[in-house]
């Protein structure tokens, strides 16, 4: 590994280290302070943030627009923060369950799972929630450039029980995972480029990834739509919502079904979604 890359390993680390260490009222604190920084003086892809949250809320003010915006900020380091305390971030905090049956039922009819959610929430602690209880879960990630960063994340995640395929990984392992009844989780809400299905995100037509979609029609396995998102330091809420399907279910409607819940959260929440994604950069033909 060349010099940068170890110490960026090492860099990461160290911080993961000291952010531990903090309890969560301090890593809000310095949160906001971080965020705000970032908001006023780190402005990479600010004006796509603003734009797509004007596409999600034209109703609103561009005063209560610009509050989502600068919360965001603050919510994002904050989230990052937790998963740099992983696993003390999830032991340590309150997260109430809503929908435990509907995981149940699913681990029940021993098909494996597909796990569908977004860039919403409290992502990474989502993961952490199922791998610290022990579920068998597979993680599909993207692999990052730098290779200091990508070892440091992936390392992170498997000490918390989270297993990772990278992108790309031949469909034969995933679906292997499903028949050993495993659970894959896939975050569907980036733009899917030419290779997905163009279906209404907040109004406007947004290419989206249909793998989901696809892997339950081939292989019969249940869809479960999960968040996690925050009420107040340290309390969250875990959301497992099923994808209700039949015979007639096809890519459009399953993925119409996952990203009208998406969509719901988000406006209750819009503050803990992550609009610098470039979520409309794909028109239609």
């Amino acid at each position: 590994m060349k010099l940068k890359y170890r110490l960026t390993y090492s860099l990461l680390t160290q911080l993961s280290n000291l952010i531990r260490s903090f309890n969560p009222n301090t890593q809000l604190i310095y949160a906001n302070k971080i965020g705000s920084f970032c908001y006023k003086y780190l402005k990479i892809r600010q004006k796509e943030a603003r734009k797509n949250i004007s596409i999600a809320f034209p109703k609103l003010s561009k005063n209560k627009r610009e509050v989502i915006l600068k919360d965001a900020y603050r919510f994002f380091i904050y989230s990052l923060m937790q998963f740099l305390s992983l696993p003390k971030s999830v032991t340590n905090a309150h997260i109430s369950v809503r929908g435990m049956q509907y995981l149940k039922d699913a681990i029940n009819e021993n098909k494996g799972i597909l796990l569908v959610s977004g860039h919403f929430g409290l992502w990474e602690l989502l993961l952490g929630w199922f791998g610290i209880n022990k579920y068998s879960l597979l993680l599909i990630g993207q692999r990052q450039n730098n290779i200091g960063a990508d070892r440091f994340i992936n390392e992170l995640r498997k000490n918390n029980g989270i297993n990772i395929l990278p992108r790309k990984s031949p469909l034969e392992l995933m679906y292997n995972a499903l028949s050993e009844n495993n659970i894959l989780a896939l975050a569907s809400d980036q733009d899917a480029k030419n290779s997905g299905i163009f279906v209404e995100f907040f109004g406007m037509k947004a290419s989206t990834h249909k793998g989901a979609a696809l892997f339950h029609l081939k292989s019969k396995a249940p869809i479960i739509f999960v968040t996690l998102h925050m009420e107040s330091t340290n309390e969250y809420f875990l959301n497992i919502q099923p994808i209700i399907t039949n015979k007639k279910s096809d890519i459009e409607s399953i993925t119409i079904s996952y990203t009208r819940l998406l969509e719901n959260i988000i406006i209750k929440h819009p503050e803990q979604y992550f609009w610098f994604h470039r979520r409309w950069k794909t028109k239609p033909q």
